[in-house]
């Protein structure tokens, strides 16, 4: 059956008698209602989770989340982790820096290639700007006698 949403307006399939879309119905039972992005509250509620367990490993978490009907997924959480916006110290995060290989907890390059890649971008930035600038050229006055 189709029915609209009382919160949000908007239609969800649903076989039981319930009013409120499952986005909506996540964010109020995770006090998160406020947040109208449901992958942003699954963000929130993921990162209060780690900041609780810091050595929760992936798999944990998504058990952790659906125990509290919060449904999501490992891959979900590893783009998290990829992004920066999740830190989990479990060994089965380890990824790879993409420049030098080197392992990394978050993230896509470990801190020695974060920095060189934005000298870079510094160095860049100021040759462009260099380019840029309107070159002055220098006016003689020739006085005739």
């Amino acid at each position: 059956m189709l029915k609209k949403c009382e919160n949000c307006g908007k239609f969800f399939g649903t076989e039981e008698d319930v009013n409120l879309c499952s986005a909506c119905s996540e964010g109020i039972s995770t006090g998160l209602a406020h947040i109208s992005n449901p992958k942003e509250q699954r963000f929130l509620v993921a990162r209060n989770i780690v900041y609780d367990k810091p050595n929760i490993s992936p798999e944990e978490l998504v058990l952790e989340m659906k125990s509290k009907g919060i449904k999501i997924t490992r891959k979900e959480i590893m783009e998290y982790v990829r992004q920066g916006r999740l830190r989990l110290n479990s060994e089965q995060t380890e990824g790879a820096c993409e420049d030098c290989g080197k392992k990394i907890l978050s993230g896509r390059k470990c801190p020695a290639c974060t920095k060189k890649f934005e000298q870079t971008i510094i160095n860049k930035t100021a040759k462009v700007e260099e380019n840029n600038k309107p070159q002055t050229k220098k006016m003689s006055m020739h006085i005739k006698k």
